[in-house]
């Protein structure tokens, strides 16, 4: 009995078993306007704290310097803010083509100049689902905090 006790036990520890997790999102409407929150939080400039930005990235705390340096920039200050124009939901490769986990979004957004003209129209950003929140991708602030002065800044 004990041999077969301990034979039981071994191929218990031996067997494997393969779990999937699905994440279950938000409608696509929640999604949407949860997405549109977070650009407009990040790109609330007229509000110059860093916090509530970071608190919105993919992995914020680790752009901290480059947000806060940024947001004292000249550049900074052309920008008052962004709209979201379209946001399409993926999963699986589509995001793993764009180098973010999955799920994530597709986000076509404007950046606006006080007066409300378009400074950079049509911008394509990415957005991934993390933590049962939607968040903008650091993927996507690196590359525009990259514009200000043409190299990778710190936390990127």
């Amino acid at each position: 009995m004990c041999a077969t006790a301990a034979i039981a036990l071994g191929l218990a520890a031996c067997s494997s078993t393969t779990t999937t997790t699905t994440t279950t999102l938000p409608s696509p409407a929640a999604s949407t306007a949860a997405i549109e929150h977070a650009y407009a939080v990040l790109f609330d400039l007229a509000n110059p704290t860093v916090k509530p930005k970071l608190a919105v990235i993919q992995d914020g705390s680790t752009l901290e310097a480059a947000m806060t340096s940024t947001l004292k920039s000249t550049l900074a200050k052309e920008a008052a803010g962004a709209t979201v124009s379209k946001v399409t939901i993926e999963r699986g490769t589509a995001c793993k083509d764009h180098d973010v986990p999955s799920p994530c979004a597709a986000v076509t957004y404007d950046i606006f100049s006080p007066q409300h003209s378009a400074l950079l129209p049509a911008s394509g950003g990415l957005a991934v689902y993390q933590h049962a929140r939607w968040l903008v991708a650091k993927v996507t602030i690196c590359g525009l905090l990259g514009l200000a002065d043409g190299k990778e800044p710190p936390g990127c």
